[in-house]
C-alpha cells in the first residue's frame, strides 16, 4: 500500500471523526491490523492498545466468518453491534474493514452514510 493511499485513508477517517458521536474511525486489513485512523482527540479506549489491538483481529475474523454465507444470503453491506457502552459499525470493502465506535445512541445509519460519502477512495462501500 502507497503512502499516498493510506493518506486518502487518514483524511477519510478524519472527515468521518468530524461527526459529533463518532469516537473512533479505523481502517484494517485482512489480518485485523489498523492501516489508518484513530480515536477522536480527547477520546480515550476502553481497552488497552493489546486488547484493542485483538478485538480488531476478532472483528475481522466474525466478518471473514460471516462471509461464509454470501452466496445464500447476498454480501454484507455493514455490521452494527450495540453495547451498553457504545455502539461499533463494520464496513467490509474490497480489501479493508472500516470499524467506527460512536456513542451508543448515535444514528447508525447516518454514521453509514457519512462513511459513504468520506471514503470515496473506496468506492465498494455501500450505504
Amino acid at each position: 500500500m502507497s503512502s499516498t493511499e493510506i493518506e486518502n485513508l487518514e483524511k477519510a477517517c478524519q472527515k468521518v471523526l468530524e461527526l459529533s458521536k463518532v469516537r473512533f474511525v479505523g481502517v484494517l486489513n485482512p489480518m485485523g491490523k489498523k492501516i489508518a485512523g484513530g480515536f477522536k482527540e480527547g477520546i480515550m479506549s476502553f481497552l488497552p492498545d493489546k486488547d484493542n489491538q485483538r478485538m480488531y483481529v476478532q472483528l475481522m475474523l466474525e466478518y471473514m466468518m460471516r462471509k461464509d454465507f454470501d452466496k445464500q444470503l447476498g454480501e454484507i453491506d455493514y455490521i452494527v453491534s450495540r453495547r451498553s457502552n457504545l455502539t461499533m459499525i463494520s464496513i467490509p470493502t474490497k480489501e479493508y474493514l472500516v470499524l467506527i465506535s460512536c456513542q451508543r445512541d448515535a444514528s447508525a445509519q447516518e454514521i453509514i452514510n457519512h462513511v459513504n460519502s468520506a471514503f470515496t477512495t473506496l468506492p465498494d462501500i455501500k450505504p
